[in-house]
């Protein structure tokens, strides 16, 4: 399974921006994440949940704890690719639904080409952390 993830014409992609804040254990972890999202379907919770709000129904939730709650939202492409879309440290409910939210705009702006998105290369990604 491919895993990509988005970036904005008028800003840095968010995912690189995030892992480049973190602490290396931490990105390691997320780096461990990504790897499973490549080489099967999609795990299960606690790893993953699925939002089960209609408005979010498409959406999923990347899990990683380590001392902080680090989430990262994604959706499932049709050929079932996965689209990384943006990432948070949640500290509150509102995190979550700012992060939904967020999500959402990115996808309208990938459909309408102000967006684009790249395959995510794990050797690359560690240049960052």
């Amino acid at each position: 399974m491919k895993v990509y993830y988005a970036i904005p014409a008028d800003r840095p992609a968010p995912l690189l921006a995030f892992i480049g804040s973190l602490e290396k254990k931490m990105c390691r972890k997320l780096f461990a994440s990504f790897a499973l999202l490549q080489k099967r379907s999609l795990p299960r919770e606690p790893t993953v949940k699925h939002f089960t709000i209609a408005r979010y129904s498409h959406l999923y939730e990347l899990r990683a704890r380590i001392k902080i709650m680090v989430r990262i939202i994604f959706s499932v492409q049709n050929d079932g690719s996965v689209l990384l879309l943006m990432p948070f440290i949640k500290s509150h409910k509102r995190n979550t639904m700012q992060a939904l939210d967020a999500s959402l705009k990115l996808l309208a702006q990938i459909e309408g080409g102000t967006c684009s998105v790249q395959e995510l290369s794990i050797n690359d990604m560690e240049d960052l952390a």
